[in-house]
């Protein structure tokens, strides 16, 4: 069924992976192409900043502004939603923030600003960002030992793998294919099912994208901060931005912190907003400033990927992907934030994977992370 994009403007214009049976894997900016011309269409908020003395953080809500008063080309906005929703491409969401305020946003028929989406592996860049916390309180370093955190690997071949090589995907340890359907067909312990590998290389040689690892970031977060990780999140990041979320776990309660985060479009925007101003939240430094910058930025993968986040190099930006086009796009120099989500359905009743309780999402079609990018880079008026 065709999707009509709505587009919410100051009310001045009209209105990860998938199921069981699929693994989340890599989607890289690197796929940039050349943008087609195909023809297929696709509230009263607190206001905690000063636009004109100080920069604007959002509240309760968002305060809603015209894209044209920050440096934005409406029409050019228009061609990104139109690319974005075209039929195939199955999409949900599609939201702008510029300089801390929303600016559009457009939603697939049936959708509104208040319907669920999910993250698939973007999921990992929320991680990337929880080993900030830890660093922050001093319970982490990115030369740790996996081993000093858990007992697993304090010796044995696995014993000189750090967190670094973890978050760079260069562990030199393969995915666990022991489970049919991968780590997300592992039940109930999916930690203990990450941590049950041995390496084919030794770590720090060579990228390979392994979901396994970031379990094991997570089993490292809980392990040092004393808490689940979900707990953490809650704590640290999503109740000082104002984000709602629900974290899916596995059948003993680990977080899955290789993907299945679920929240609304909105609420990604404001962690990319976090990561658009340096770490910062309105005065309280969440993640530190060094450690953000050295997460985006290239640091494997032939400089496209750095800790648990996607490096555009080519546009200043940086973006969080999980399968099927799930993106929050970042780029700090413009305070630009655009986040894309797709078509979402959760299946059963509870966010934790097991039995019948899983999420799908439609797939992304031809959306390419390169074209979407353009476009928003086109939208950016040169003064």
């Amino acid at each position: 069924m065709r999707k009509e994009a709505a587009l919410c403007l100051l009310g001045m214009l009209g209105a990860c992976s998938s199921g069981a049976d699929k693994s989340d894997g890599p989607v890289s900016p690197a796929d940039a192409g050349a943008v087609d011309d195909g023809s297929d269409d696709g509230g009263t908020a607190t206001d905690t900043g000063d636009g004109e003395t100080g920069p604007m953080w959002p509240g309760a809500d968002w305060v809603e502004a015209d894209p044209a008063d920050h440096g934005l080309d409406p029409a050019a906005l228009d061609e990104l939603a139109s690319y974005t929703f075209r039929d195939s491409h199955n999409t949900q969401a599609l939201v702008v923030f510029k300089d801390g305020y929303l600016v559009a946003e457009w939603y697939a028929e049936g959708a509104d600003a208040d319907s669920l989406v999910t993250s698939w592996s973007m999921a990992k860049s929320v991680t990337s960002a929880l080993v900030g916390v830890g660093i922050r309180e001093g319970a982490l370093s990115l030369d740790d030992t996996v081993g000093q955190h858990l007992s697993e690997w304090a010796t044995g071949p696995n014993a000189g793998i750090t967190l670094h090589h973890l978050l760079t995907m260069q562990s030199g340890l393969p995915e666990n294919w022991s489970n049919p359907y991968g780590v997300y067909g592992a039940e109930p312990d999916q930690l203990a099912y990450s941590l049950d590998r041995e390496p084919v290389r030794p770590p720090g040689e060579q990228y390979s994208y392994v979901n396994e690892d970031s379990m094991v970031v997570g089993g490292v977060l809980a392990a040092a901060l004393g808490q689940p990780v979900a707990d953490v999140a809650r704590t640290e990041l999503f109740e000082p931005l104002g984000l709602s979320a629900d974290w899916w776990v596995d059948g003993v309660g680990n977080t899955l912190t290789y993907c299945c985060l679920d929240s609304t479009a909105r609420d990604f925007g404001r962690f990319g907003l976090l990561y658009a101003r340096g770490g910062e939240w309105d005065g309280a430094q969440l993640i530190p400033a060094d450690y953000l910058a050295e997460s985006t930025s290239g640091q494997s993968y032939d400089g496209a990927y750095g800790l648990h986040w996607w490096i555009d190099s080519e546009r200043d930006a940086f973006a969080g992907i999980g399968l099927s086009g799930q993106y929050v796009w970042v780029k700090p120099d413009a305070d630009l934030v655009v986040v894309r989500f797709g078509t979402y359905e959760r299946i059963g009743t509870e966010p934790v994977r097991t039995g019948r309780n899983y999420h799908d999402t439609e797939d992304s079609g031809g959306l390419r992370f390169g074209v979407f990018a353009t476009l928003i880079e086109r939208a950016l008026v040169v003064e």
